[in-house]
């Protein structure tokens, strides 16, 4: 939790700061994060893990972006989200109800309807912690269902660009710089033990946890390695070194980890 705020309020700022980037996007130019290289890889990993048939819930889908493609490819995709402009954007799109304005807290679909729970970077913006949402996700989860968890991941570059951050962010040092406050949505680091035993102490067995998204972690930490005619696309020197960190500093030059559970 942030120090000196209540969840209620740290949730609210969240949930406006979420609102605010998305409304600078539209579906088309999100949509093009599949021509990203890193994003191909991470597709093939989600749809190597979803199981061949059932239904899929996305939990917190934004814009839809992976609601879209995965029902492009044939999968039986809903999201849900608590923006409603989003929700309305993606139902706009698609002409039919893929998606619901809906808390992944408090999910308005019963017991045992899905087949796999797919969250793409969600969870750890919940300022009280992601345990009511993995309680819901067990619930709605069949027996045997598959919960895939994307996570960010506190990788070097983060670290080292952290006091920096900081100050950024500090309201003192904006006010000296003359600089406008802004909201910040907030977001917690998991360390994998951490999270596996939540995720456990909730009813899953874990299959595999594995660092994921090396480019993106270059992507992160410096504009060079940006491909400056795309929404958020990298260049093809992150490509290359994307590749060797993830062979030399699997786990610290990782953006993100991915956790892989069944429900018992």
């Amino acid at each position: 939790m942030i120090r000196g705020h209540n969840i209620n309020e740290t949730d609210r700022v969240t949930k406006k700061a979420w609102g605010e980037n998305w409304e600078k996007i539209d579906i088309p130019t999100i949509l093009g994060i599949f021509e990203y290289p890193r994003v191909k890889k991470l597709m093939n990993i989600v749809t190597g893990t979803l199981p061949g048939s059932g239904r899929v819930l996305e939990a917190g889908c934004g814009l839809g972006p992976w609601v879209i493609k995965l029902g492009e490819l044939g999968h039986d995709v809903v999201g849900i989200d608590y923006q409603e402009e989003c929700v309305k954007k993606i139902n706009d799109h698609c002409g039919e109800e893929k998606a619901f304005t809906a808390d992944i807290r408090d999910i308005p679909f019963g017991d045992n309807t899905f087949n796999a729970y797919l969250s793409f970077g969600v969870i750890e913006h919940l300022a009280e912690g992601p345990e009511e949402a993995i309680k819901e996700a067990h619930r709605v989860l069949a027996k045997g269902g598959r919960l895939i968890l994307f996570v960010p991941h506190l990788n070097i570059f983060l670290r080292a660009k952290a006091p920096l951050n900081y100050l950024k962010r500090n309201s003192l040092v904006r006010r000296l710089f003359k600089k406008p406050l802004k909201d910040h949505y907030y977001q917690k680091y998991f360390k994998v033990s951490e999270l596996e035993s939540i995720i456990t102490d909730h009813g899953f067995v874990i299959e595999k946890t594995m660092p994921v998204d090396h480019i993106f972690s270059l992507v992160g930490f410096s504009d060079i390695f940006r491909d400056k005619d795309s929404y958020d696309g990298e260049n093809t020197l992150a490509v290359i070194l994307g590749g060797v960190l993830e062979k030399v500093l699997p786990w610290a030059g990782a953006a993100s980890m991915l956790v892989v559970a069944k429900k018992g």
